[in-house]
């Protein structure tokens, strides 16, 4: 009890300590580094006609030098042709500083490697001063591990990236360019990942050679374990390294296959979304300016519509590099906000009377796989469209925001789970029933039929005012069936070429060489095909089209109402009234007999007059 008496009185005056002793404990003084030695008397010798003051001789920064590993180094270690004696005469000025005396094993590396040939051009290839200088000053040598892997890369592309010098030689002028676009360069350039590979990972510091080199880091027989290291792809294979992973847009290049495999993605991407985009601008005239105005109303359309082609103009423009991406968005976002407003408070016309009849369109288990193949998808491309396109700084800066390269790459292979796993279930369940069906082609109701192409040439002529109205739709019309196989068409391809990405060093013992870039491309191209298809077309005809703006509830709520039903599947509504109409026509069972009624005694007859 005493002690805690005594706490209780002493620790207000401890409180009242604590400044100073903060202050006595801050206001130590920090132990300086020790100052450099001072320059040895030959030092102080050359530099009497060297100091930049002096302006007699080739400037030495003494403090650079100072800096530098050599600072307990006299001028005559690394120019021991020099003596004391001035002016130098033309032998001493044509000699080079012997950087082999020290460092004899990288010198004898370097004399080996395509770095050592003759130059064309003074100052064409890398020297020791070049590359470990590090601002140029032959004084302020860096030792190699201070230097940052960035560094690294800077210093080989500012050579590599060097058009008019590469020329020279016969490297590929394009092979900094290609790095820029790997996965490799994507994932250290943009997005900061340490433990990607970088120039010197794979060809080398001194000891850089040409491919076709036998003893090359980057030949085809040393090349499985060039990429197979530790820290890289333990167990990878020659077909592994010989992919083309960090210089793919070479090896595109100079492969007919894989040009071809590029241009076929590319042609089909261009030719879909403009054909799509055709189709909505139809859409969009017939909603505008044809004779019934959509529900929302023709201003709310207008906008909507207007809005709409803004955010597809945005993305087009971020996928083709083009200027004025951003302020297509704002554009875009300000128009359907405005949209979103005027829809809010606009008096209706017609309120849905809720004691209309419903028709199911999409069954529970169908929802559930639609909001796992939404979710999923929105995941995928969030955290994938950045590294398809890294130079975008928007998309850059939310992936990095989201955690950056670790978590985003994890993200993306979660999701790339459920939507396999709602593919795989979704084709178990067509199997299904069409067995339940006795094989029946009819079961898949989203199968392409003979009508569904005349209902599209109908529909383009109503587009175009040549025909009076659209075409009766049954239960799925050409454009939902066209959305619908875009996606399982597209996920064969996702899937084994997202496999292929997930696992490349197991994958390689089973492909040839050029398995692996086929399901780069692939992947990369088809994901930016299925991105622009359902911004443009799912989007557009479930949410944006003036007909459902500004949501189309059915892929949660699984019903429309009639009126519904009629606008949009007449033929169907037909024939489900029509199977109805039997239960409401059967014939009754005939009523068992009654019993017969008892006969009445037969009226009195009125006596006769006639009296006989």
């Amino acid at each position: 009890m005493k002690l805690r008496i005594r706490i209780r009185k002493t620790w207000p005056v401890l409180f009242a300590l604590a400044p100073f002793l903060v202050v006595l404990v801050l206001g130590q003084p920090t132990p300086s580094e020790p100052a450099p030695a001072a320059p040895s008397e030959e030092v102080q010798a050359c530099m009497g006609c060297h100091d930049p003051e002096v302006e007699e001789g080739a400037a030495v920064h003494l403090t650079a030098l100072r800096a530098s590993p050599h600072a307990d180094l006299d001028c005559t270690n690394c120019h021991a042709d020099f003596t004391a004696d001035a002016p130098h005469t033309e032998a001493m000025l044509k000699s080079t500083p012997t950087c082999s005396d020290c460092h004899p094993d990288q010198v004898e590396s370097f004399a080996a490697s395509v770095h050592a040939r003759p130059d064309k051009v003074a100052g064409d290839h890398p020297t020791c001063v070049s590359c470990h200088a590090a601002t140029g000053d032959p004084h302020s040598i860096q030792l190699a591990d201070t230097f940052t892997r960035k560094k690294l890369v800077e210093n080989c592309s500012d050579c590599h990236s060097n058009t008019e010098r590469m020329a020279r030689y016969g490297p590929n002028t394009d092979a900094v360019h290609s790095y820029d676009l790997s996965f490799h360069g994507k994932a250290f350039l943009r997005f900061d990942n340490q433990k990607t590979a970088i120039c010197t990972d794979c060809h080398g510091y001194h000891d850089v050679r040409s491919p076709a080199d036998p003893k090359a880091a980057t030949n085809v027989a040393n090349i499985a374990k060039t990429c197979g290291q530790p820290d890289c792809h333990p167990g990878a294979t020659m077909n592994f390294g010989m992919s083309g992973a960090s210089h793919l847009h070479l090896k595109i290049k100079e492969t007919p296959l894989l040009s071809g495999v590029e241009w076929f993605f590319k042609t089909l991407t261009f030719a879909v979304i403009g054909f799509l985009l055709l189709g909505v601008g139809l859409d969009i005239r017939r909603a505008l300016f044809g004779a019934n105005p959509p529900p929302s109303g023709r201003l709310v359309g207008g906008l909507v519509a207007f809005g709409f082609l803004a955010m597809v103009a945005a993305i087009v423009m971020a996928v083709l590099h083009v200027p004025g991406g951003m302020p297509a968005t704002m554009v875009a976002v300000g128009l359907i906000g405005v949209a979103v407003v005027i829809n809010a408070f606009r008096p209706k016309k017609k309120v849905h009377d809720p004691t209309e009849r419903k028709f199911m369109r999409l069954n529970l288990s169908l929802r559930i796989q639609h909001l796992a193949l939404a979710i999923s998808f929105t995941l995928l491309v969030v955290t994938g469209i950045p590294i398809r396109y890294p130079e975008n700084d928007v998309l850059r800066d939310v992936y990095m925001a989201l955690g950056g390269m670790p978590v985003m790459r994890l993200l993306h292979r979660v999701a790339a789970v459920v939507m396999i796993v709602a593919w795989v279930y979704h084709t178990f369940e067509l199997l299904y029933k069409w067995y339940r069906a006795g094989f029946k082609m009819s079961s898949w109701t989203m199968w392409p039929r003979l009508k569904d192409f005349g209902d599209f040439f109908t529909t383009i002529k109503y587009h175009l005012g040549l025909a009076k109205s659209e075409p009766a739709y049954d239960r799925f019309q050409f454009r939902e069936k066209f959305d619908y196989f875009a996606v399982y068409w597209g996920m064969p391809i996702m899937v084994l070429s997202g496999l292929i990405l997930w696992f490349p060093v197991y994958f390689a013992n089973y492909l040839p060489a050029l398995g692996i870039p086929v399901a780069y491309i692939a992947h990369a191209d088809e994901a930016v095909l299925a991105f622009l298809t359902i911004v443009t077309w799912h989007f557009y005809n479930t949410h944006f089209n003036p007909n459902h703006f500004p949501m189309n509830p059915v892929f949660y709520k699984g019903t429309i109402s009639e009126s519904e039903m009629k606008r949009e599947h007449p033929l169907e509504l037909v024939r489900l009234l029509a199977a109805e109409e039997p239960r409401s026509t059967e014939p009754t069972p005939e009523p068992e007999p009654e019993p017969p009624a008892e006969e009445e005694p037969a009226p009195p007859q009125p006596e006769s007059d006639d009296k006989t």
